[in-house]
């Protein structure tokens, strides 16, 4: 296939976002709210497995970054657990409809579907902590 084929073959087909969009769009319905808190149980055992000091909630097509501090904590499974409500109580309900929270095949994110002003939009929650550089204030030049 030549590359004006390509382009046209991309054009008609769509990218597999683009696809997956429609999907959530037409098919998922607002998860209910015992499936959100199975989903907050999902996210807290992510977040004690991973044990991150930083985490970001990504919508690169929106421009909407938000970061996680977790911070020094003796009980990680506490504070998983308050942060796992913090991000699907505070952060995602005031965004939109949640139509689906997964652990993704890699087992690096949680992939969050939303549905925003009647359009949809992945959200992705990951560790953070390589992104953050923390100086100490006594550091010499």
């Amino acid at each position: 296939m030549n590359n004006e084929e390509t382009k046209q073959t991309e054009f008609a087909m769509g990218t597999l976002y683009d696809l997956n969009k429609g999907l959530v769009q037409q098919n998922e319905i607002k998860l209910s709210e015992g499936i959100l808190n199975s989903k907050k149980e999902i996210i807290k055992n992510f977040l004690v497995e991973k044990h991150s000091n930083y985490y970001m909630l990504l919508c690169n097509e929106r421009k909407d970054y938000t970061i996680f501090r977790m911070g020094d904590q003796y009980d990680y499974t506490d504070k998983s657990r308050k942060v796992s409500l913090i991000l699907v109580d505070e952060c995602l309900v005031n965004r939109g409809e949640i139509r689906g929270i997964d652990i993704t095949q890699d087992k690096e994110a949680v992939e969050i579907w939303m549905s925003i002003e009647g359009e949809s939009y992945v959200y992705y929650f990951f560790p953070y902590d390589n992104a953050v550089i923390e100086m100490e204030a006594e550091m010499e030049v």
